[in-house]
């Protein structure tokens, strides 16, 4: 797995580089796996991957793009990073992940937020002194903060970013139940304020989540070039699954999974 632009704190197992081309592909031809995940949250790094697959040939190259916080893609790629994943398997597992994570942000000042979008009070408010908002990327929500972030305290993996100054006096002890598992540094989430507090947690344990997106493999798919099991589409074609029947594994009959079982996994 690599994750481009990946800041640092991300899971050890991950491969970060920087977006550009060169240092894409020569991190890809240094790895002798036979398939490789392109990870990216942003169209700089999207971009590069494209480009990197191109010069270096789909065959063995997948994209795996995600619209998501950078703390939830840390949590995302972690999950990612468990041991004997597919390749073909990242969209299916980073699906799950992301359904069960949970973001916040706490930010100084919504006056330049586009998404979501903040309300003319809330636009106004900005420009108190001692003031700040949370925001609910998945539901797309901004509300005057009061206190309480709002991520779940019982979660596996509790992952952090924040900007360099503060929002609250004592963000650790006003914002958080417990102690952050990873903290990003130099995250470049995209927040639009000056001060800005981010926090991603998983809702439950991430290895359950893992094994749920795995124990619907019979349902996956083969996609119409290379063949591989893929839940929607595939990330090394961008084709869209095609739907074949396939026996449920409890009935003594082969998954699909098991039938491809020699693609490489992850890296």
């Amino acid at each position: 797995m690599i994750a481009i632009g990946g800041p640092e704190g991300v899971h050890p197992a991950v491969r970060r580089v920087e977006p550009t081309l060169p240092a894409v592909a020569e991190t890809v031809a240094g790895l002798l796996a036979d398939d490789v995940v392109l990870a990216t949250r942003d169209e700089t790094a999207r971009k590069v991957a494209r480009s990197a697959r191109l010069v270096l040939g789909a065959e063995r190259v997948g994209l795996l793009h995600v619209d998501a916080p950078v703390t939830a893609w840390a949590v995302m790629l972690a999950g990612l990073s468990a041991q004997g994943l597919t390749a073909s398997s990242a969209r299916a597992v980073a699906d799950e992940v992301l359904a069960r994570t949970t973001t916040r942000a706490v930010l100084s000042s919504v006056s330049s937020l586009q998404h979501p979008t903040p309300t003319f009070r809330q636009h106004a408010g900005s420009y108190l002194p001692r003031t700040a908002f949370v925001v609910d990327p998945r539901r797309g929500t901004v509300a005057r903060f009061r206190g309480r972030l709002g991520v779940p305290d019982g979660g596996d993996v509790l992952v952090v970013a924040r900007s360099a100054k503060p929002v609250v006096r004592d963000e650790d002890g006003d914002l958080l139940h417990r102690t952050p598992d990873t903290e990003l540094v130099v995250a470049k989430a995209g927040w639009s304020a000056s001060r800005w507090f981010e926090a991603s947690t998983i809702d439950g344990a991430l290895g359950a989540a893992v094994a749920n997106a795995l124990s619907r493999s019979y349902l996956w798919g083969a996609c119409d070039a290379c063949g591989r099991a893929v839940a929607r589409a595939c990330i090394f074609c961008d084709i869209t699954e095609r739907r074949a029947p396939t026996a449920r594994p409890d009935r003594g009959e082969p998954s699909r999974a098991s039938l491809h079982d020699t693609e490489g996994v992850v890296s």
